[in-house]
């Protein structure tokens, strides 16, 4: 299913690191330096936190819990099995923190980037046209999952209130995964990643800590020279975006 929206246009310096993007008429600059290959970045711990399961070819990124822009991503992919990489600051300022969430197509490193944008059809007025790329984060927590994978998880949630009108969701079903994870990696705070598999489904939906909290964060899609996707990548330090 092709989503790509033309109008977004990107242009990509390779001797300063910059891409300058026009997203719903107006520019939009990053600097992928600090992320370009961060399998070799010594500023970070990185740590697997399991492979997506990705049946579509569609990638659902966003906070998911708040789940305003549970849409697919304007690319697709191969169907298939993709790791997820968490990369844990070692650095004072954001030790512990996870820096950057990487889900992996391909082990390269991309050739070209973009902020990875959802298709404006599906977007639902000019203010989320504006912000494409970046996403709100209202509980602390981003992740990647399936389109159809996160229908079903969505789905889970509205049947859970329903059913239970004083709940909650995360402390009542999330908390105790996150829980799982108190000390790995030994890098993170602890409690900041799980890799969940929603009710009445086989595929999964891996959440991770937000690195700052609440905010917007942006989401870069790197390509090979064919226009292949590589690697979706989550900012949380924004080291050099504007």
């Amino acid at each position: 299913m092709e989503l790509y929206d033309n109008t977004a246009q990107a242009e990509q310096n390779p001797t300063n690191k910059k891409v300058k993007q026009i997203i719903f008429n107006e520019a939009a600059e990053f600097n992928y330096s600090d992320f370009e290959n961060l399998k070799t970045n010594q500023s970070y711990d990185r740590f697997f936190a399991g492979n997506l399961i990705v049946p579509s070819g569609q990638v659902v990124c966003t906070d998911p819990l708040y789940r305003e822009l549970g849409l697919p991503q304007s690319w697709s992919v191969p169907p298939g099995d993709y790791p997820v990489y968490l990369y844990i600051g070692l650095d004072d300022h954001f030790k512990g923190r996870v820096a950057y969430a990487e889900l992996s197509f391909k082990d390269e490193i991309p050739v070209s980037w973009e902020f990875s944008l959802i298709s404006e059809a599906l977007l639902s007025d000019d203010f989320e046209k504006k912000m494409n790329g970046i996403f709100p984060v209202e509980t602390g927590l981003g992740s990647f999952s399936d389109f159809e994978t996160w229908k079903s998880y969505n789905d889970e949630i509205d049947n859970f209130y329903a059913n239970n009108k004083d709940g909650n969701y995360y402390t009542d079903i999330l908390e105790t995964h996150f829980l799982v994870n108190a000390n790995i990696p030994e890098s993170s705070r602890g409690e900041d990643w799980i890799n969940y598999t929603p009710v009445n489904s086989n595929t999964n939906i891996i959440m991770f800590g937000s690195g700052w909290g609440d905010g917007i964060y942006p989401r870069y899609v790197g390509y090979d020279k064919n226009k292949q996707v590589v690697k979706l990548i989550v900012d949380f330090i924004q080291l050099k975006t504007e």
